[in-house]
Protein backbone atom coordinates (compact mmCIF):
# COMPACT_ATOMS: atom_id res chain seq x y z
CA UNK A 1 0.00 0.00 0.00
CA UNK A 2 1.49 3.31 -1.07
CA UNK A 3 0.79 6.28 1.22
CA UNK A 4 -0.75 9.32 -0.41
CA UNK A 5 1.79 11.98 -1.37
CA UNK A 6 0.67 15.55 -2.02
CA UNK A 7 2.77 17.62 -4.43
CA UNK A 8 2.27 21.36 -4.07
CA UNK A 9 3.29 24.22 -6.35
CA UNK A 10 2.77 27.89 -5.52
CA UNK A 11 2.95 30.14 -8.57
CA UNK A 12 2.60 33.75 -9.67
CA UNK A 13 2.87 34.98 -13.26
CA UNK A 14 5.07 32.06 -14.32
CA UNK A 15 2.90 30.44 -16.99
CA UNK A 16 5.94 30.09 -19.24
CA UNK A 17 7.63 27.90 -16.60
CA UNK A 18 4.81 26.22 -14.70
CA UNK A 19 3.99 23.58 -17.37
CA UNK A 20 7.49 22.09 -17.10
CA UNK A 21 7.16 21.74 -13.32
CA UNK A 22 3.76 20.08 -13.72
CA UNK A 23 4.97 17.82 -16.52
CA UNK A 24 7.75 16.54 -14.26
CA UNK A 25 5.15 15.72 -11.61
CA UNK A 26 2.92 13.87 -14.08
CA UNK A 27 5.99 11.92 -15.23
CA UNK A 28 6.60 10.52 -11.74
CA UNK A 29 6.15 6.76 -11.42
CA UNK A 30 4.67 7.02 -7.92
CA UNK A 31 1.13 5.54 -8.04
CA UNK A 32 -0.63 7.55 -5.31
CA UNK A 33 -0.05 11.25 -5.93
CA UNK A 34 -2.27 14.33 -5.73
CA UNK A 35 -1.19 17.69 -7.17
CA UNK A 36 -2.15 21.04 -5.67
CA UNK A 37 -1.46 24.44 -7.25
CA UNK A 38 -2.01 27.86 -5.72
CA UNK A 39 -2.25 30.81 -8.11
CA UNK A 40 -1.13 33.86 -6.14
CA UNK A 41 -3.14 36.52 -8.03
CA UNK A 42 -1.43 35.85 -11.37
CA UNK A 43 -2.28 38.11 -14.30
CA UNK A 44 -1.24 35.68 -17.03
CA UNK A 45 -4.28 33.35 -17.08
CA UNK A 46 -2.56 30.72 -14.93
CA UNK A 47 -5.82 29.57 -13.35
CA UNK A 48 -7.53 29.29 -16.73
CA UNK A 49 -4.63 27.17 -17.99
CA UNK A 50 -4.88 24.79 -15.02
CA UNK A 51 -8.65 24.43 -15.35
CA UNK A 52 -8.51 23.71 -19.08
CA UNK A 53 -5.37 21.54 -19.27
CA UNK A 54 -5.26 19.85 -15.86
CA UNK A 55 -8.76 19.59 -14.36
CA UNK A 56 -7.52 16.88 -11.99
CA UNK A 57 -5.28 19.36 -10.17
CA UNK A 58 -6.65 20.84 -6.95
CA UNK A 59 -6.50 24.54 -7.77
CA UNK A 60 -6.54 27.40 -5.26
CA UNK A 61 -6.26 31.10 -5.96
CA UNK A 62 -5.60 34.33 -4.07
CA UNK A 63 -7.38 37.31 -5.61
CA UNK A 64 -4.71 39.58 -4.12
CA UNK A 65 -0.98 38.85 -3.96
CA UNK A 66 -0.28 37.42 -0.50
CA UNK A 67 3.17 35.97 -1.07
CA UNK A 68 4.89 32.62 -1.14
CA UNK A 69 4.69 31.86 2.58
CA UNK A 70 0.93 32.33 2.78
CA UNK A 71 0.60 30.23 -0.38
CA UNK A 72 2.67 27.37 0.99
CA UNK A 73 0.79 27.45 4.29
CA UNK A 74 -2.58 27.14 2.59
CA UNK A 75 -1.40 24.31 0.37
CA UNK A 76 0.08 22.40 3.31
CA UNK A 77 -3.15 22.76 5.27
CA UNK A 78 -5.21 21.56 2.30
CA UNK A 79 -2.94 18.65 1.37
CA UNK A 80 -4.44 15.23 2.10
CA UNK A 81 -1.20 13.27 1.84
CA UNK A 82 0.90 11.76 4.58
CA UNK A 83 3.86 13.44 2.92
CA UNK A 84 3.94 16.83 1.19
CA UNK A 85 6.38 17.46 -1.65
CA UNK A 86 7.08 21.14 -2.30
CA UNK A 87 8.28 22.18 -5.76
CA UNK A 88 8.80 25.74 -6.97
CA UNK A 89 7.20 26.79 -10.25
CA UNK A 90 10.66 27.43 -11.77
CA UNK A 91 11.93 23.96 -10.81
CA UNK A 92 11.35 20.43 -12.07
CA UNK A 93 12.29 16.80 -11.47
CA UNK A 94 14.73 15.39 -14.05
CA UNK A 95 14.10 11.80 -12.88
CA UNK A 96 10.77 9.94 -12.88
CA UNK A 97 11.45 7.91 -9.72
CA UNK A 98 12.17 10.82 -7.38
CA UNK A 99 8.92 10.80 -5.40
CA UNK A 100 9.02 7.00 -5.12
CA UNK A 101 12.49 7.25 -3.58
CA UNK A 102 11.43 10.03 -1.23
CA UNK A 103 8.31 8.20 -0.02
CA UNK A 104 10.35 5.06 0.65
CA UNK A 105 12.91 7.09 2.60
CA UNK A 106 10.16 8.64 4.71
CA UNK A 107 8.47 5.28 5.31
CA UNK A 108 11.74 3.78 6.48
CA UNK A 109 12.36 6.26 9.32
CA UNK A 110 9.37 7.42 11.38
CA UNK A 111 11.48 10.06 13.16
CA UNK A 112 12.21 11.75 9.83
CA UNK A 113 10.29 15.01 9.33
CA UNK A 114 11.95 16.48 6.24
CA UNK A 115 13.75 15.13 3.20
CA UNK A 116 15.84 17.90 1.67
CA UNK A 117 16.38 17.51 -2.07
CA UNK A 118 19.57 18.07 -3.98
CA UNK A 119 19.26 21.30 -5.97
CA UNK A 120 21.15 21.94 -9.22
CA UNK A 121 20.96 24.83 -11.67
CA UNK A 122 20.99 22.88 -14.93
CA UNK A 123 19.95 19.40 -15.98
CA UNK A 124 23.48 18.42 -16.99
CA UNK A 125 24.50 18.70 -13.33
CA UNK A 126 21.76 16.30 -12.20
CA UNK A 127 23.81 13.25 -13.18
CA UNK A 128 27.08 14.58 -11.78
CA UNK A 129 28.81 13.68 -8.51
CA UNK A 130 27.20 14.66 -5.22
CA UNK A 131 28.01 14.60 -1.54
CA UNK A 132 26.69 11.64 0.48
CA UNK A 133 23.38 11.59 2.28
CA UNK A 134 23.58 13.12 5.76
CA UNK A 135 21.42 14.53 8.52
CA UNK A 136 21.02 18.28 8.48
CA UNK A 137 19.52 21.21 10.32
CA UNK A 138 17.80 22.80 7.34
CA UNK A 139 16.46 22.48 3.81
CA UNK A 140 15.65 24.50 0.69
CA UNK A 141 12.03 25.52 0.26
CA UNK A 142 12.23 25.13 -3.54
CA UNK A 143 12.43 21.34 -3.26
CA UNK A 144 11.74 19.16 -0.23
CA UNK A 145 9.28 16.73 1.35
CA UNK A 146 7.74 17.17 4.80
CA UNK A 147 5.72 14.80 6.95
CA UNK A 148 2.29 16.38 7.46
CA UNK A 149 1.81 14.91 10.94
CA UNK A 150 4.85 16.88 12.13
CA UNK A 151 3.27 20.16 11.01
CA UNK A 152 0.38 19.52 13.38
CA UNK A 153 2.92 19.65 16.21
CA UNK A 154 5.17 22.47 15.04
CA UNK A 155 2.72 24.74 13.28
CA UNK A 156 3.31 26.17 9.81
CA UNK A 157 5.52 28.95 8.47
CA UNK A 158 5.35 32.33 10.18
CA UNK A 159 3.57 34.39 7.51
CA UNK A 160 4.87 37.66 8.95
CA UNK A 161 8.38 36.49 8.11
CA UNK A 162 7.63 37.05 4.42
CA UNK A 163 10.21 35.11 2.41
CA UNK A 164 13.85 34.18 3.04
CA UNK A 165 14.88 32.15 6.10
CA UNK A 166 11.39 30.76 6.72
CA UNK A 167 12.81 27.24 6.31
CA UNK A 168 15.39 27.64 9.08
CA UNK A 169 12.68 29.00 11.38
CA UNK A 170 10.53 25.90 10.86
CA UNK A 171 13.55 23.57 10.97
CA UNK A 172 14.39 24.76 14.47
CA UNK A 173 10.87 24.00 15.68
CA UNK A 174 11.04 20.56 14.04
CA UNK A 175 14.26 19.75 15.86
CA UNK A 176 12.72 20.96 19.11
CA UNK A 177 10.02 18.28 18.73
CA UNK A 178 12.68 15.59 18.39
CA UNK A 179 12.35 14.95 14.64
CA UNK A 180 15.12 14.68 12.05
CA UNK A 181 15.92 16.24 8.70
CA UNK A 182 18.05 14.55 6.07
CA UNK A 183 19.80 15.72 2.92
CA UNK A 184 18.84 13.11 0.32
CA UNK A 185 20.81 13.42 -2.94
CA UNK A 186 18.81 10.64 -4.61
CA UNK A 187 16.06 13.27 -4.91
CA UNK A 188 17.27 15.97 -7.31
CA UNK A 189 15.53 19.02 -8.73
CA UNK A 190 16.65 21.47 -11.37
CA UNK A 191 15.97 24.98 -10.08
CA UNK A 192 16.24 27.80 -12.60
CA UNK A 193 16.65 30.45 -9.92
CA UNK A 194 19.08 32.72 -11.77
CA UNK A 195 17.75 31.99 -15.25
CA UNK A 196 14.15 33.08 -14.69
CA UNK A 197 12.69 36.54 -14.14
CA UNK A 198 14.97 39.16 -12.59
CA UNK A 199 15.11 39.16 -8.80
CA UNK A 200 15.77 42.04 -6.46
CA UNK A 201 18.86 40.63 -4.79
CA UNK A 202 19.17 43.69 -2.58
CA UNK A 203 15.71 43.07 -1.18
CA UNK A 204 16.48 39.37 -0.72
CA UNK A 205 19.61 40.23 1.26
CA UNK A 206 17.66 42.72 3.38
CA UNK A 207 14.93 40.18 4.13
CA UNK A 208 17.46 37.47 4.94
CA UNK A 209 19.20 39.75 7.44
CA UNK A 210 15.88 40.85 8.96
CA UNK A 211 14.52 37.34 9.29
CA UNK A 212 17.73 35.91 10.76
CA UNK A 213 17.50 38.36 13.64
CA UNK A 214 13.79 37.76 14.09
CA UNK A 215 14.34 34.00 14.15
CA UNK A 216 16.85 34.45 16.99
CA UNK A 217 14.60 36.81 18.92
CA UNK A 218 11.41 34.79 18.48
CA UNK A 219 12.71 31.21 18.73
CA UNK A 220 16.02 31.02 20.55
CA UNK A 221 16.56 30.84 24.32
CA UNK A 222 19.19 32.78 26.23
CA UNK A 223 22.18 32.89 25.68
CA UNK A 224 21.78 31.51 22.15
CA UNK A 225 19.70 34.48 20.97
CA UNK A 226 22.51 36.84 22.00
CA UNK A 227 25.19 34.72 20.31
CA UNK A 228 23.10 34.44 17.13
CA UNK A 229 22.46 38.19 17.08
CA UNK A 230 26.14 39.06 17.33
CA UNK A 231 27.05 36.40 14.77
CA UNK A 232 24.44 37.66 12.30
CA UNK A 233 25.41 41.30 12.69
CA UNK A 234 29.05 40.54 11.98
CA UNK A 235 28.68 37.83 9.33
CA UNK A 236 25.97 39.47 7.26
CA UNK A 237 27.63 42.88 7.40
CA UNK A 238 31.00 41.56 6.27
CA UNK A 239 29.49 39.56 3.41
CA UNK A 240 27.32 42.50 2.35
CA UNK A 241 30.26 44.91 2.39
CA UNK A 242 32.21 42.55 0.15
CA UNK A 243 29.27 42.39 -2.28
CA UNK A 244 28.58 46.11 -2.18
CA UNK A 245 25.21 45.60 -0.47
CA UNK A 246 25.91 46.85 3.05
CA UNK A 247 23.09 49.40 2.87
CA UNK A 248 20.56 46.64 2.11
CA UNK A 249 21.67 44.47 5.01
CA UNK A 250 21.76 47.34 7.48
CA UNK A 251 18.26 48.23 6.32
CA UNK A 252 17.20 44.64 7.01
CA UNK A 253 18.59 44.87 10.54
CA UNK A 254 16.66 48.09 11.04
CA UNK A 255 13.46 46.42 9.88
CA UNK A 256 13.97 43.65 12.42
CA UNK A 257 14.29 46.18 15.23
CA UNK A 258 11.15 47.93 14.01
CA UNK A 259 9.10 44.74 13.60
CA UNK A 260 10.08 42.89 16.76
CA UNK A 261 7.81 44.87 19.14
CA UNK A 262 4.86 43.89 16.96
CA UNK A 263 5.87 40.22 16.88
CA UNK A 264 7.30 39.69 20.37
CA UNK A 265 4.04 38.27 21.74
CA UNK A 266 4.62 35.26 19.46
CA UNK A 267 8.03 34.51 20.99
CA UNK A 268 8.21 30.79 21.79
CA UNK A 269 11.80 29.83 22.65
CA UNK A 270 12.85 26.31 21.79
CA UNK A 271 14.92 24.29 24.22
CA UNK A 272 18.65 24.75 24.62
CA UNK A 273 18.94 21.10 23.58
CA UNK A 274 17.31 21.88 20.23
CA UNK A 275 19.73 24.77 19.69
CA UNK A 276 22.70 22.53 20.41
CA UNK A 277 21.46 19.92 17.93
CA UNK A 278 20.73 22.61 15.30
CA UNK A 279 24.18 24.17 15.56
CA UNK A 280 25.98 20.82 15.65
CA UNK A 281 24.24 19.73 12.45
CA UNK A 282 25.33 22.98 10.85
CA UNK A 283 28.97 22.09 11.52
CA UNK A 284 29.03 18.30 11.15
CA UNK A 285 27.72 15.93 8.49
CA UNK A 286 26.33 12.98 10.43
CA UNK A 287 25.62 10.05 8.13
CA UNK A 288 24.59 7.02 10.21
CA UNK A 289 21.58 6.38 12.42
CA UNK A 290 23.54 5.46 15.56
CA UNK A 291 25.44 8.76 15.48
CA UNK A 292 22.29 10.81 15.03
CA UNK A 293 20.60 9.00 17.91
CA UNK A 294 23.62 9.74 20.08
CA UNK A 295 23.50 13.42 19.14
CA UNK A 296 19.82 13.73 20.02
CA UNK A 297 20.35 11.94 23.33
CA UNK A 298 23.39 13.95 24.37
CA UNK A 299 24.17 17.02 22.24
CA UNK A 300 27.45 18.84 22.99
CA UNK A 301 27.54 21.89 25.23
CA UNK A 302 27.95 25.46 24.13
CA UNK A 303 31.76 25.48 24.28
CA UNK A 304 32.00 22.15 22.48
CA UNK A 305 29.97 23.60 19.62
CA UNK A 306 31.68 26.99 19.42
CA UNK A 307 35.24 25.71 19.58
CA UNK A 308 35.06 22.32 17.87
CA UNK A 309 36.16 22.36 14.20
CA UNK A 310 33.43 21.54 11.68
CA UNK A 311 33.54 18.39 9.59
Amino acid sequence: MHPLVSAMVATRNRLTLLPRALQSLYAQDYPNLEILVLDDASQDATSDYIRSHHPDIRLFRFDENRGLIAARNLLMREANGDYIVSLDDDAYFPHADTISRVAARMEGEPELAVVAFRVVECEEDASGPTEPEHYTGGYWGCGHCIRKAVLRETGYYRELALRQSEESDLSLRILDKGYRLVYFPKATIVHLFYMTSPRDLGEILALTARNRLLQAWLNEPFPWCVISTVNALVKYSVRAAWRGALRNVLGGFGRAVKDFPILKSSRRPVSSRAMRIYLTLGRQKIRDSSAIRALYLNPPGIFGILFRPGS
